[in-house]
């Protein structure tokens, strides 16, 4: 293995960490009754402007070097953040299943092979797809584990619309492997601290309409920004989750290729998993325990490589 495949496997790991811990920072907020438009802008928003300061100050921000490619980055920040997050935030409150949104989510390593088959040919062992077949069943045990697929009413959640929720969520599904497809396109031409930094800018600028139409009304802005519950997991998600993630992320992808990197996908919600039993808000039974196996067996098999390539 070279060392930029290490480090790229280093950077996948530690992005798969944050965004398992993610769900926590974003759970606080939620419950606290912070808009769900608002949080996404203001998240993105500030990532961005960390992005840009960096930039400016170490002069990694290059310049976009044709109309072709402002379109490019356009449809990268409208897959993801854009799409993905109202799908994925539409199709848990429309399931009321964070358990179906779960396995639906996991889903993306498998489109992800295909796009990665699709658009790059990218070089792939019968290892490697036994692997990605092996993961999604494996994270479904362990979401499964503690009783199935529960619908119905959930919370403060309105109620079980089970068809559009699964749509929206597939729409986060298709919107994360069509992200990916564009985001490795992007890093031949850009570095990765750039593809970042316009990936947050343009989201921001999408979630603006929706801001102002959804939430603003209905909201007390100025009372719930002078609160630090507010802005400590705002600027946890935006430094880590957001702008050193995407980042990690992005490298990742130049490195690993589509299909490889979106099998780390599947991983996600076993890490949320285990911080939650490390703080002492979850059990894991032995079901879960055999799952986790499962789509680690999986995970490894998936980044084997033949010894042609």
């Amino acid at each position: 293995m070279t060392r930029q495949h290490t480090r790229a496997y280093l950077f996948i790991c530690t992005t798969t960490l944050l965004w398992g811990i993610s769900f926590f920072w974003t759970n606080k907020l939620l419950i606290n009754h912070v808009p769900v438009f608002f949080l996404v802008f203001t998240r993105i928003s500030l990532a961005a402007l960390i992005l840009f300061i960096v930039g400016i100050i170490t002069g990694k921000i290059q310049r976009i070097k044709s109309k072709k490619d402002v379109l490019w980055f356009l449809g990268l920040a409208l897959m993801e953040p854009f799409f993905y997050f109202i799908g994925e935030t539409y199709g848990v409150k429309l399931t009321a299943s964070p358990t179906l949104s779960s396995v639906m989510i996991a889903c993306i390593p498998v489109f992800g092979l295909i796009a990665g088959l699709t658009f790059y040919r990218e070089k792939v062992s019968v290892g490697n797809i036994i692997g990605i077949f092996l993961a999604v069943p494996g994270m479904l045990v362990v979401v499964m584990g503690k009783g199935g697929f529960e619908l119905g009413r959930v919370g403060n959640l309105p109620g079980t619309h089970l068809v559009p929720g699964i749509l929206f969520l597939l729409m986060a599904v298709f919107s994360a492997v069509g992200h990916t497809v564009v985001l490795k396109r992007m890093t031949r031409s850009y570095n990765v601290f750039t593809v970042t930094f316009y990936q947050h800018a343009l989201g921001a600028v999408y979630f603006i309409l929706p801001l102002l139409l959804f939430d603003v009304r209905r909201m007390d802005s100025l009372q719930l920004m002078t609160k630090w519950n507010f802005w400590y997991p705002i600027l946890m998600l935006s430094v880590f989750c957001s702008s050193i993630a995407f980042m990690m992320f992005t490298a990742a992808i130049k490195e690993l290729g589509v299909t490889r990197a979106n099998t780390f996908s599947a991983v996600i919600p076993i890490v949320t998993a285990f911080v939650g039993f490390a703080l002492g808000i979850e059990t894991i039974n032995w079901i879960q325990a055999l799952g986790i196996l499962v789509v680690v067996t999986g995970l490894i098999l998936s980044q084997l490589r033949s010894r042609r390539s």
